[in-house]
């Protein structure tokens, strides 16, 4: 069977997937060079292309992803490094892996692509505005400490998790900055 060739739509799809950055390890998928962007990521079947005897046994327990090898659904963008690890040699450890973060990409892809039907950034407002009146009671202790998404997401969240909350605060901080500064100015302290 010959293997097909990813075509660029693909290409972009999966490098969004992952957000630009290698799901594994976290390196960026892309550098500057000049005016050039350089593409520094491969696309891994999950499941192989073409798999060998030795992998076929490996794997025949598992899970698949799709039942087409080819589908985006098998494929991941990852840097070369991780990508090279990931084949070579192929391990049960390393295809669960693999599939359990394309799962959590999925997943997440769904998300983001399902939030045109929510009213997101409308509720945002409703809960400033609702935060905006609220009196402390004697016991409570409010903080506004800034905290790194590294630091307040859980070890065992998993990358892909990670990466769509980075991403999600990365989407909305402006919004919110702005929303609480119009606050500020309607009600000082």
């Amino acid at each position: 069977e010959e293997r097909k060739n990813i075509n660029h739509n693909t290409h972009i799809v999966l490098y969004d997937e992952v957000s630009g950055l290698c799901p594994k390890c976290f390196k960026p998928l892309m550098v500057q060079n000049g005016k050039r962007k350089i593409k520094l990521y491969e696309v891994a079947h999950i499941y192989p292309f073409s798999p060998r005897e030795e992998e076929k046994e490996l794997l025949k327990d598992e899970q698949l992803l799709c039942d087409d090898v080819d589908s985006e659904d098998n494929l991941i963008a990852l840097c070369r490094d991780c990508h090279k690890l990931f084949d070579n040699p192929r391990t049960i450890e390393g295809y669960r892996e693999m599939y359990a973060i394309k799962k959590q990409l999925r997943q997440a892809a769904q998300i983001k692509n399902s939030q045109f039907n929510f009213k997101i950034e409308e509720e945002i407002k409703e809960i400033i505005d609702i935060l905006s009146t609220l009196e402390p009671s004697e016991g409570s202790q409010l903080s506004y400490k800034a905290m790194r998404v590294d630091d307040k997401i859980l070890p065992d969240s998993g990358p892909a998790f990670k990466i769509k909350v980075k991403a999600q605060v990365a989407y909305f901080y402006t919004e919110i900055k702005k929303l609480f500064q119009q606050l500020d100015q309607r009600v000082p302290n």
